[in-house]
Parts: C-alpha cells; structure tokens; sequence
C-alpha cells in the first residue's frame, strides 16, 4: 500500500478513535474474505451473462424499432460514469453499506437512508421473483426443449408441469431455502460458490455463442419450417398484422437504450460489501466495478450481435410480441418462452446441448438470488450498525456472519416467494426501475457536491478522487452528467413504451411511497433514540469503523 493510503487509513483510524461510543462496537465485526477477483466475477453474475437471453424479449416486444447491439456501447458509456462514481465513493469511503454510506455522510442520514431502502425494497421483490423464474423460465425451457428434440412426452408433462403455481412455488422454496443456508457459512466460501456459478455460466455462455457462430440465419429458418410447422415469415407477417413495425430506427434505438441500461445492473454491487474486500479499494473496487462492466459490455455485445446474425431481428420482434401478448401463432408453435435458449432446438438436435444451454439461464437466476440475498443482508447490517434498526441485527457470529440479518431477510424472502407466484402485490412494481433509477440519481448528484460538502473526508481521501480538471473536481462533473443521465432513465421507464401498459399514477406512487416509509422510520428511530441521549445526527459526523 503507498504512503498516502497509509496516511489516509491513520487519519481515518484516528477519527475512529476520538470518535464518540455511539456504534454498536468499535469494530464491524465483518471479516474481509473476499478478494479483488471474487468481488468482479460477483458484479458480473448480478448482471448475468445468460440472462440477457431472456430479457431481450421483453426488449424485443417493446422496443421492436430497436437495435439492440448498436444500444450495448452506448449504454456502456453511460453506465461507466455511474462506475465510476461508485469507484470513487467505495475508495473514499470503504465500509459495508454503500450508498447508505456515501448519501447519509454527504446530505444527511435520513436520505440515505431513504435512497438505499428503495434498492432493497427493490431486491425483496427479487428474492421472490428470482428463484420462481428459475423454475418458470429456465426449467421449464430446459425441459420443453429437451421434449422437442427427443420426442418424449415425459419431458413435455414435466415443462407444462412447472408452469403451474405450486411447481413454481415448490421450486423457488427450494432455491431461497439453499441460498439462506448458503448465507450462514464464512463469506469466503459464499463467493467459492458464487465464483463456481460464474465458471459454469462462462462455459455454457461459450457453447451457445460457439453454436450461434457455426449456424447460419438461412439454416435456422429451414429448421424452423422443418420442425415448428409453420415459418418465420408467416410470423412476421402475423406480428406485422397485428401492428408491429419492424424497421430500425434511431428513435427507436435510443429508446431501447433503456432496457439495455437496465441489463448493467449489478456492477456496483462490490460498493455494498466494500467493508468484507481484501486489499486496497482503489485497485479492488476499479477491478470489480469498473472492469466489471466493461467485461460484461463485450460479452452482451457478443451476444446480441450473434441472436440477430443467426435468428434476424425481425424474427426476434415477431416471436417475442406475439408471446408476450399471448397470440395464438406463437402459441400453436409451442408453450415456451421465445428466448434464444429455447430456439437453439431448430439449431441443434443434441439432447444435451438443448437441456445445457437453459441451465445456464437457471444459473442466473440462482445467482441473481444469491447476489441479491447477500446485498440487502449488508444494508440491513449497516442500518443497525447506525442504529437507525434495531442494533440486534448488526450482530455477527464469530465468524463474521450476520446472522440476525439473514434471518430476517430470510423470512422476507419466504414471503416475496409467495407474493410472487400467488399474488399479483408485484404489480405495483411495474415501474420499479423508475424507483431504482431515481435512487441512482440521488447517489449521483451526492457525488457532486461531496467534495464541498464533506470537505474533510473528500481531502484525506486518496489522489484520484481528489482529481480536478480546471479546478473542479472529477467527482463532481461525473455525478452531475451521471446524474442527469439517471433521470433521464428513469423518467423513460414511465413511458407506455417501456411496461407496455398506459402510465398508472397508483403504481407510481407505490414507488415514491417507499421513500415516504423510509423517511418515517427513520423519523421514529431519530425521536426515539434521541429520547434516550442518542442523537443519530452524530452518525452523519463519521464514517462508521472497519
């Protein structure tokens, strides 16, 4: 480590020291087991390699004027602004709880506070939502291509089978059950798992780039005919009837730009847990978050470009619109979701190549449950730690783990589990990227006026996020740019073109209500601590210790 980290790392030792008993202990009791490398393959399978299979449907139907490679590089530039913030921020200030941290210590306590409960009110609904697509989606293509290629109608029963609730259920109670297990052992050997699911993902992603590569758009369109019973035209002319337009256009692009951005997320996470990273944060956190993205931006690339080389995007457009709205040309093809890992059977009739390929979209939705379990349980344990929850659920076991937390959100998750097969109370997060983004906007502008705002912690941090160009800090440009970015993304999330549904105010609401809760148990927790001789304002006065 150089002199001016050592410096920086005594300064802030010695603020720690002098620093009032107002924590929980003067030490975290987190345990930093997790490497520079370990944290990059975990931004990356929350982001998930495979998963853009599936999410380039929904792209697809509403965004049928897009194309989506073109979007890919664009959407990198901006994410790298929103990157690098974070870099700067988790090297600044390197504790476990993210932008809870970076918000509550530049503005005040209270929105950050409210903005990090917006991400993990978010991520509760994931906790359902991922493991029930593992069985909805990943499985039940698994074994509906595996009935296509073989014929056996014991594989067709099993995939219509896991479309029903209770198969789905029953499933994602399993994988929730796994995950929280999972959570109780040292973090080192969560991310031996982790990183096990990222080698796995890296090699099934390379078999179906590697099938896509040696087929041809003329081959899959003459197996389509073969085995579909019907064509790939006589789809694009049912979706062309039923109102597509199919041409690519830059308005379209540019506002398919918006799904693209979404598909990033995730290359942050490492700032979340940035007290659990071994090494220095400069170099641990640029690996991880930075290279993160741009490592992901090449493999999504890679990816779209070779669906529309090999499917066409008009075909795309078609199957995807026609599935998602239910008509019966798609239907009477089959049952399964258009995603390119289902449509790999008219590529190849291999039983394994066709039941490998969407086991690879049930890994990332294992890995969305696992990246997604970890990070709330660390914001939970940095609300308690700040005493703003109650102080039981920053308590760890001798080996570092938070146990308290991962129960707690372990119930949650049992229960975001049910209401994502059972209830439709997810609606009203129709427009949860709006949330989220509007959340990201807020870290953003924090950036931009951290380092007038927080003078101390902003000169004692190391060099490159003091950088200034004509005397402005770097910092401070990139959270303005990035901020306004963010708005932007977050007002098209509204757009009719984006859910597919006309805007609803309730759902809207529901999104900004979040902020309203958050804001009110922060207000009970101030008054009440505050009765007992323990004003939470001190906490926006220090960074909480290592």
């Amino acid at each position: 480590m150089s002199g001016e980290s050592t410096k920086n790392n005594s300064e802030q030792n010695a603020t720690r020291t002098e620093a009032p008993s107002f924590y929980v202990r003067k030490s975290s009791g987190l345990i930093r087991g997790i490497s520079s490398r370990n944290a990059l393959f975990s931004n990356l399978i929350a982001m998930g390699l495979i998963g853009n299979c599936f999410w380039i449907v929904w792209a697809s139907a509403l965004y049928p004027n897009a194309n989506l490679p073109d979007t890919v590089f664009i959407a990198l530039a901006l994410n790298l602004l929103i990157a690098f913030v974070y870099w700067m921020f988790s090297t600044a200030m390197p504790r476990t709880g993210g932008d809870y941290i970076y918000v509550g210590r530049t503005i005040h306590p209270v929105v950050g506070f409210m903005t990090n409960a917006m991400f993990v009110v978010m991520m509760v609904s994931w906790a359902g939502i991922m493991p029930a697509y593992a069985a909805q989606y990943g499985l039940q293509i698994m074994y509906s291509n595996l009935a296509v290629v073989t014929g056996n109608s014991y594989f067709a029963n099993v995939a219509m089978w896991l479309t029903t609730q209770p198969a789905i259920f029953m499933v994602g109670f399993v994988i929730v059950s796994a995950i929280i297990l999972l959570m109780f052992l040292p973090v080192k050997w969560i991310f031996r798992v982790l990183m096990g699911i990222f080698v796995a993902q890296v090699a099934i992603y390379a078999i179906l780039v590697g099938l896509l590569v040696t087929n041809t758009n003329a081959s899959f369109t003459a197996s389509f005919a073969a085995k579909s019973g019907t064509t790939v035209a006589a789809l694009i002319s049912a979706a062309s009837t039923s109102g597509v337009t199919f041409g690519i256009t830059l308005g379209g692009t540019v506002f398919g730009l918006v799904y693209t951005m979404i598909s990033f997320i995730g290359y942050a996470n490492s700032a979340y847990f940035a007290g659990e990273i071994k090494g220095d944060p400069r170099k641990s956190q640029g690996i991880a978050i930075v290279l993160g993205t741009a490592i992901f931006a090449v493999f999504l690339y890679i990816l779209y470009a070779e669906i529309y080389n090999v499917f066409g995007h008009d075909f795309i457009v078609a199957a995807s619109t026609l599935a998602t709205s239910g008509n019966s040309a798609w239907a009477s093809v089959t049952n399964s979701f258009p995603s390119p890992v289902f449509l790999v059977t008219y590529l190849t009739n291999n039983p394994v190549l066709v039941a490998l390929i969407p086991f690879g979209l049930v890994l990332t939705f294992v890995g969305f449950g696992l990246a997604y379990f970890f990070i709330p349980v660390r914001n939970i344990f940095a609300w308690a730690f700040d005493r703003v929850i109650p102080v039981k659920f920053a308590e760890v076991n001798k080996r570092g783990v938070p146990w308290v937390a991962i129960i707690l959100y372990g119930l949650i998750a049992y229960v975001s589990l049910y209401a994502a097969v059972y209830t439709s109370v997810f609606t009203y997060f129709s427009y949860s990227n709006f949330g989220w983004w509007l959340a990201v906007a807020l870290v953003m502008f924090s950036a931009a006026i951290f380092p007038y705002r927080r003078k101390d912690i902003f000169e004692s941090s190391p060099s490159m996020v003091r950088k200034k160009i004509g005397g402005v800090p770097v910092l401070a440009i990139a959270g303005v740019v990035a901020g306004i970015l963010s708005l932007y993304v977050s007002f098209s999330t509204l757009l009719p073109g984006y859910s597919g549904i006309a805007l609803n105010p309730a759902y809207v609401l529901s999104m900004l209500l979040i902020f309203a809760v958050a804001g009110v148990i922060y207000a009970i927790s101030y008054y009440y601590h505050k009765s007992k001789g323990l004003p939470l304002e001190v906490i926006s006065k220090e960074l909480p210790p290592v």
